[in-house]
């Protein structure tokens, strides 16, 4: 028998629906020594015609030190009236990737190049290395059908 996909990916970091500009803004730190894969998925609203800035971060267990990770940020969005609306982007991160940096915290940041930007949201989900992942949701998780 098949196993819940909530049992296996843990939805580990957000950031909760809101219009961001350009001050970036990062979801929860997930600490990659629990986890063994991360996916970060940006969605976007209607958007300004203003550039769009995904990437991941390695960081402390508080979020400080954050440095970007080669390889893990997406290509800009390039600033258009219509183009960057209602869009999805996808970011993949293994454990291994944080090596380079002799970190295992990471966090995910957005931002616009212009300062009217447009409603997104963040949702990471992680595969942890033992256990239900459930046990590792958020605690703002409060159902799973």
């Amino acid at each position: 028998m098949q196993g819940k996909l909530s049992e296996a990916l843990a939805l580990v970091a957000t950031i909760d629906p809101q219009t961001l500009a350009n001050t970036e803004t990062f979801t929860d730190v997930v600490d990659m020594g629990a986890n063994t894969q991360a996916i970060a998925i940006l969605l976007t609203g209607n958007m300004a015609a203003e550039t769009i800035d995904f990437k991941a971060y390695s960081c402390d267990s508080d979020g400080n030190n954050a440095a970007a990770i080669t390889g893990r940020a997406a290509t800009q969005l390039a600033a258009h009236a219509t183009n960057d609306d209602a869009k999805q982007v996808v970011i993949n991160l293994r454990d291994t990737d944080l090596l380079a940096s002799g970190k295992q915290h990471v966090k995910f940041g957005f931002v616009t190049g212009g300062a009217s930007g447009g409603p997104v949201a963040v949702t990471v989900l992680a595969t942890p290395r033992q256990g239900l992942a459930s046990a590792a949701d958020l605690a703002s998780v409060v159902e799973i059908v």
